[in-house]
């Protein structure tokens, strides 16, 4: 048996948290509400801290899930059958996901619910736009989360290889649009376009997509990103 490499450790780790967005709906609601929070932390312009805060938050809750996944499967791996130990160890394992959403919910309402955030929601336009950063952290989730329900959507588990969606070809474009509007140089927006299209050749003559998963990987990327950066005024327009 051959080693495992660094490769096939991210391979099997990716593999892992697709299982769990396929099995288990709460992992898709904790990553849909994941998203919602990082585009309203952006539309709030949160402070670096606070995004960092939320970012733990959210990531604690996703741990917790995976945690409690790995616990049912090994238990119903040791006793199929009702066991007493069997359902403390489950029962724990709800009781991790119970404690970091408490927490999470905890971060949201610290952070968003407080006498500056309701005063930036009442005067938006006064506000500077957020740090580009944070909007890329924002559409980077969105267009994972999209890639993500696609392919699940579509029956297909493996995120890094085929699915009705192909994942390198929106991140890709999503990069371009990105570019885009942080650059005011169109030779700049060339290059980047250019980089996306030999992204985007190289999945269909791997043999990975074909040209319509391409497409569509490219649409979405599009669409969310030029969404996101024109309904928070990531770029000031003349």
């Amino acid at each position: 048996m051959r080693s495992r490499t660094l490769l096939d450790s991210f391979r099997f780790a990716v593999d892992g948290l697709v299982y769990v967005l396929h099995r288990h709906r709460h992992m898709r609601y904790h990553f849909l509400l994941g998203s919602v929070v990082l585009l309203v932390s952006a539309v709030l312009r949160v402070t670096r801290v606070e995004l960092l805060l939320l970012c733990f938050a959210l990531a604690l809750l996703i741990i917790s899930e995976l945690i409690n996944t790995a616990i049912e499967s090994m238990v119903d791996l040791i006793t199929p059958e009702y066991h007493p130990l069997a359902k403390i160890a489950k029962d724990v394992g709800g009781a991790i996901v119970l404690v970091a959403s408490v927490t999470a919910v905890l971060a949201v309402i610290g952070v968003f619910v407080t006498a500056r955030g309701l005063d930036t929601a009442a005067q938006m336009q006064a506000r500077p736009a957020p740090h580009p950063l944070h909007l890329v952290l924002v559409g980077i989730a969105c267009v994972v989360l999209a890639v993500v329900l696609a392919k699940l959507w579509s029956g297909h588990w493996d995120l890094t290889k085929g699915g009705l969606v192909s994942a390198h070809s929106a991140l890709a474009f999503f990069c371009f649009v990105t570019i885009i509007y942080i650059s005011d140089y169109p030779v700049v927006w060339g290059l980047a376009f250019v980089l996306a299209i030999l992204v985007a050749q190289s999945r269909v003559e791997a043999g990975t997509h074909n040209v319509r998963e391409v497409l569509i990987g490219a649409v979405v990327a599009i669409v969310l990103g030029g969404s996101l950066y024109l309904a928070l005024a990531m770029r000031n327009v003349p």
